[in-house]
This record gives structure tokens, sequence and C-alpha cells, in this order.
């Protein structure tokens, strides 16, 4: 099934207000195309998001994308029913991006072989009213491990508990509040040394 299908194969006899995300997968591997497609809509939007500002490349957050929910139609995985959806949802998603990432690193290795420089990626999530803010924070995120950029973007923003960020990354809870913890402690001190310089700055020009 592709995007496309997903798309069009709009919910029918499906109250989308009505239906639990446990019932879509059921109701999906049954052979439902209309059950997917009500997942999709409900997911893949915030999931795409947080692929994009992983990867940092639109490509490949949206081949992982739909790869996740190609797994999920096709049945692959475990899925224990007890567990919120969400959860397993964004650790297919989560360790498909590692793999990306991994991908990448070698390919980046590959070309500075034979490249004086990389551009810089484009970052799709600098479309934001408070620009300047987020691009700081952004800039900051660049400079730490992928493992330190996932934890933070699981816990602050799409706000996942420890344990489901352990059960997605494979790391212990106190791994995980120490790479957060960091990363906040890095982000905090490029914000206070921006107040500091547009202060002297300020201060000079008058």
């Amino acid at each position: 099934m592709k995007e496309a299908d997903l798309v069009t194969a709009k919910p029918q006899n499906l109250q989308a207000h009505e239906v639990s995300d446990e019932d879509l997968v059921r109701r999906s591997r049954a052979g439902e195309p209309a059950a997917l497609a009500l997942l999709y809509e409900r997911h893949a939007p915030r999931l795409l998001g947080y692929l994009r500002r992983v990867l940092r490349n639109h490509e490949e957050a949206e081949d992982v994308l739909q790869d996740t929910f190609m797994r999920i139609f096709e049945g692959r995985g475990n899925y224990a029913e007890r567990g919120r959806f969400r959860s397993w949802l964004y650790t297919i998603a989560t360790r498909k991006a590692m793999d990306c990432i991994r991908n990448q690193t070698r390919r980046t290795e590959l070309l500075m072989q034979n490249v004086d420089c990389i551009t810089p990626l484009h970052d799709p999530w600098q479309q934001s009213a408070d620009r300047q803010l987020l691009e700081r924070v952004d800039a900051v995120l660049q400079t730490l491990p992928p493992e330190y950029v996932t934890a933070f973007h699981l816990r602050i923003r799409e706000e996942f508990r420890y344990a489901e960020i352990s059960a997605m990354c494979g790391d212990s809870e106190g791994t995980l509040r120490s790479r957060i913890h960091h990363t906040l402690k890095k982000i905090h001190q490029a914000l206070a040394l921006d107040a500091v310089l547009q202060t002297r700055a300020s201060r000079s020009s008058t």
C-alpha cells in the first residue's frame, strides 16, 4: 500500500472518535484499508514532524514514515495491545530513523574523503513564529550526538514518559535522564551567552 492509497482510502463506517487505535490495528491487519488510513490520518502529521527534526532530511523522513506504516499494515513486529499504540508506533519509527542516521554517517564519511566541505542540511523545523530562539536551540542540537537529540525530542516535544522512551531506544531511564539533562544544560548555556552578548552589544551602541 502506497501513500496515495492511504490518503484515498477514506474511512467508511468508521467514526474516528469511537474507534480506538488498537481496534484499528486489528482491522488493518485483517485487510481493511480504511482502518490503516484512519491510523495514518491520526498519527502521520505529528510523527512526520518528529522524524524531520531527528533526521534533518525531508525525503528520508517521508520514507521512514511510509516504512513504519507499511510494517503495521503487513503485521510485522510484535504489538502488545496492553501498551499504547502511539508508543509502539514511535518505537518502530525511532529505530528506523536510527538506521538512517547510521547510513547518513557512513555516507558523510565517504563524502568527506572527496570534498572539502559539506553544506548543512536545511531544517524544516525553523518555520516558527519564534524562529530566532528555535534556530539557536537547533544550533545546539546539531553539536550533540543523535541519541541525545532523539531523547530530547521524544521527551520534550513528544512528551513520552521515560519508561516509554527507554523501550523505544533500548537505553536505561537513568541514561536518558542524563542525556536530556545534558542537552537542556547546553541549551540554557547557549541562551545565557546570547543574552550576555546582546546586552554588551546594546551598551556599546549607546
